[in-house]
């Protein structure tokens, strides 16, 4: 009989060793996982506020924003969650909030915004096929529908328009200014083109008449037989830009705020 107890006394501290690691590892295994999902969204927490970062204040839309701090808000609200504790994710949840509101309360902005160099809108367009990239990769998981993604789409796209058409005018001032009035009147020109071939808004009608008349206003100067510094006007780098961007489906394909 003492042989059996000690059978059955063995058998059933294996089984509770068993038990025990299993339970261990499960518990370890849910840990692991929750530390993971902690560096991820710490991670996209950290992106999307480098992404904002680099547009000046008032550059975006305001579907646009709130689109992005919904995604800070949501990203807060999970670390919250996972550890209710830790007060730096309390705070950011708190501040992302009020921010979202912020924006929410304020009335849409219908005014063109002017980048302050060509140097900047390089930068920016860099931003901007980032933002794209992220719009892109919400649809392709069903967080986004199609409608508000071509929407968003379509700002980005004037917004990279804007930023070549700037890039023209500086150009074409600079020419003028320099005693190029010839040079000027192309750059005025292709800066008219551009918006000639896209669907634009107000703020971009308001623009085209403008170069409409510094086209005019360079034309009947260059029609006087006012001599200049002009050399021929070859095509600009910030065109063949344009066309790239607008035509290679390549920009809406990656996304690295998952």
């Amino acid at each position: 009989m003492t042989s059996v107890y000690i059978a059955g006394a063995v058998i059933v501290l294996l089984m509770t060793a068993v038990c025990y690691a299993f339970f261990v590892h499960t518990v370890s295994k849910k840990k692991l996982q929750q530390e993971k999902l902690v560096q991820t969204l710490e991670q996209r927490i950290k992106n999307f506020r480098y992404l904002l970062s680099g547009f000046p204040e008032g550059y975006l839309p305001k579907d646009m924003l709130l689109l992005l701090y919904n995604q800070l808000v949501d990203a807060a609200q999970q670390l919250t969650s996972l550890k209710p504790k830790e007060s730096r994710y309390v705070d950011e949840l708190s501040s992302f909030t009020r921010e979202l509101s912020d924006i929410q309360r304020k009335p849409p902005s219908q005014k063109r915004f002017r980048l302050e160099s060509a140097a900047q809108g390089k930068e920016i367009k860099q931003y901007l096929t980032e933002l794209n990239q992220f719009i892109q990769r919400l649809n392709s998981r069903g967080k986004l529908p199609k409608a508000q993604m071509e929407a968003h789409q379509a700002d980005i796209k004037s917004l990279v328009l804007n930023i070549a058409v700037d890039a023209y005018v500086d150009q074409a001032k600079e020419s003028e200014k320099t005693g190029k009035p010839r040079m000027a009147l192309h750059f005025y020109t292709l800066a008219r083109n551009l918006l000639d071939k896209e669907k634009v808004n107000a703020s971009h009608k308001e623009l085209k008449a403008e170069l409409d008349r510094q086209v005019i206003r360079l034309t009947e100067l260059a029609g006087t037989g006012v001599k200049s510094q002009d050399s021929e006007p070859t095509e600009d780098t910030s065109s063949k830009d344009w066309n790239k961007f607008n035509g290679d489906d390549g920009w809406k394909k990656k996304a690295v705020y998952d």
